[in-house]
């Protein structure tokens, strides 16, 4: 993927200039001993990737949809993960015999870059069928300064006036899922299986599952005897004693 990055770079750094004939294009960062374009008449133009990592705020979740072209009710074929994203930092620098020419090139690669964002580059055909494409980005804060300070320092060679370019490129990573079987239509029951919903609503528990209810203990059998009933005094006629 990064090369094709490097090849579009190329042809629009080239395109931008004017296709100046002589103009070399190098990937390689210079070193102490090396400086192009000191002989007059030479141009050279430097792209050095020096920063590769994840475009967080892009990353995304959930599920990408894949449809088949069929009309007028397209039929849905895969599915698969969001893509991620890579984030690509080049200095991108213009050398000359005449620093005031080199000047005059970054500020024509200035405007050519800047003039459209999305970057034409030659994506794998699972990108291009999900009609995602790279963007580019000029004149961005590079990451971290003192680390590019570092990088001159690191190849023994004084700072140079540099454009800073950033492409942001979708990656393959996905790999979709592909259906075989497809629901073409509804399904039919007959009533006696069709659950209806119940008349009055469930009850509300505050726990789940509910406790249930104690069973009522049985009572012992009685045990105390049996009491004779008083009979009341018996009435009737009858002689009374003593008279």
């Amino acid at each position: 993927m990064i090369q094709l990055v490097d090849a579009a770079l190329e042809d629009r750094v080239r395109e931008g200039l004017g296709r100046p004939a002589g103009l070399t294009v190098e990937f390689t960062p210079p070193t102490g001993g090396k400086r192009p374009g000191e002989t007059p008449g030479t141009k050279t133009v430097g792209i050095y990737l020096h920063d590769i990592r994840e475009d967080l705020d892009r990353r995304q979740t959930g599920t990408v949809n894949l449809y088949s072209d069929d009309k007028p009710d397209p039929r849905k074929v895969a599915h698969h993960d969001p893509p991620r994203y890579a984030r690509l930092s080049y200095l991108v620098t213009a050398w000359t015999s005449d620093p005031r020419q080199s000047h005059q090139m970054l500020g024509d690669l200035l405007i050519d870059l800047a003039r459209d964002r999305e970057f034409a580059v030659q994506l794998p055909e699972s990108l291009e069928a999900m009609r995602l494409s790279a963007l580019l980005e000029v004149g961005r804060p590079p990451i971290g300064e003192r680390a590019l300070a570092e990088l001159w320092s690191a190849v023994g060679h004084f700072l140079q006036p540099v454009l800073n370019v950033t492409v942001v490129l979708p990656l393959p990573t996905h790999m979709p899922a592909f259906y075989t079987h497809w629901v073409t239509k509804n399904l039919e029951l007959p009533d006696s299986r069709i659950e209806f919903p119940l008349p009055t609503p469930p009850p509300h528990w505050k726990k789940w599952p509910p406790k249930p209810k104690p069973k009522p203990k049985p009572q012992p059998p009685s045990t105390s005897t049996p009491t004779s009933t008083p009979q009341p005094p018996a009435t009737g006629s009858g002689t009374e004693e003593g008279t």
